[in-house]
């Protein structure tokens, strides 16, 4: 019975370890954005199956070595908001050094797999990573527009996507896609800071609606969410039929649009949490929408 009762305890440990690694790469945001640029692989598919595996690995595995690393830059904040004191490094589920060298090996190899690909996936690949790393590193600590600056490094697997199908850089439809990405960041994250502002303050992270007044932080996140609402029709436009397209992104950004209203309003932190928690759903709604009548 000892030795039946050591083998299960080490096969728990083991797999407490392996969740544990797990959630230091955010696992969420990571299937966020690999659903953007499988999206996008998918809408431009050319029939080269091997470049679009190469591609979902590569988006996958630099992801998680991106997050793991932003989460090992983050354990000193981490530790101190009650948001995420509960994650694997304030935990001590982790071993700092062996956190960072998880996401390096991960992102790593997974801009290594980019540069198998093409140039121009290789280029968004390094550029994405880089301005996530850096708004954690620097950015976070010392602009409250920090987000601003980091948001189109969200934007890079998508723009990835599009170079590995067709061996360009950039061009409209990518753009009008990437856009989503980018103008959902600030309205998330914002959203989610105002809830949590004294957990941010405490922390001594200057995000914006810590160090700007309620009116400005309210107008600011009005004005991004109406930019991403356009942007969704934008988006959904260049796909025929275009009235019944209207019609479903009418549908889906109503809940979105009575959230703005409500906030604009009464400002309850609430509400902003509210609009923090339905922004991903509505996003990946967005994405899979445009794939489906693609």
């Amino acid at each position: 019975m000892v030795t039946i009762y050591s083998k299960n305890s080490n096969i728990s440990s083991i797999f407490l370890k392996m969740r544990s690694y797990v959630y230091l790469s955010k696992p969420r945001l990571v299937a966020l954005l690999v659903l953007t640029s499988i999206v996008e692989a998918i809408a431009l598919y050319n029939g080269e199956f091997i470049t679009f595996t190469l591609l979902v690995i590569s988006v996958f595995l630099s992801c998680m070595g991106t997050n793991a690393i932003t989460s090992y830059i983050d354990r000193d904040i981490d530790t101190v908001m009650r948001r995420t004191k509960n994650r694997p490094l304030p935990r001590k589920l982790i071993e700092p050094r062996y956190a960072l060298l998880y996401g390096l090996i991960l992102l790593i190899t997974g801009v290594l797999i980019a540069g198998l690909i093409n140039l121009y996936v290789l280029f968004w690949g390094i550029m994405g990573a880089g301005v996530v790393i850096l708004y954690n590193y620097k950015l976070k600590r010392y602009t409250p527009y920090n987000i601003l600056v980091a948001s189109p490094g969200g934007a890079a697997p998508l723009f990835g996507a599009y170079s590995a199908m067709t061996g360009n850089l950039i061009a409209v439809q990518p753009f009008l896609l990437a856009m989503l990405v980018v103008l959902w960041t600030p309205v998330h994250i914002w959203s989610l800071a105002v809830f949590y502002r004294d957990d941010y303050r405490k922390a001594g992270v200057p995000m914006l609606p810590v160090v700007e007044s309620r009116d400005k932080v309210v107008r600011l996140i009005a004005i991004f969410t109406a930019l991403y609402v356009v942007d969704a029709f934008a988006v959904l436009y260049l796909v025929e039929p275009v009235w019944i397209n209207i019609f479903l992104v009418s549908i889906l950004n109503y809940p979105l649009v009575k959230l703005l209203v409500k906030l604009v309003k009464s400002d309850s932190p609430h509400t902003h949490y509210r609009l923090f928690r339905a922004s991903s759903p509505h996003l990946g709604a967005v994405f899979i929408i445009y794939l489906a009548l693609s």
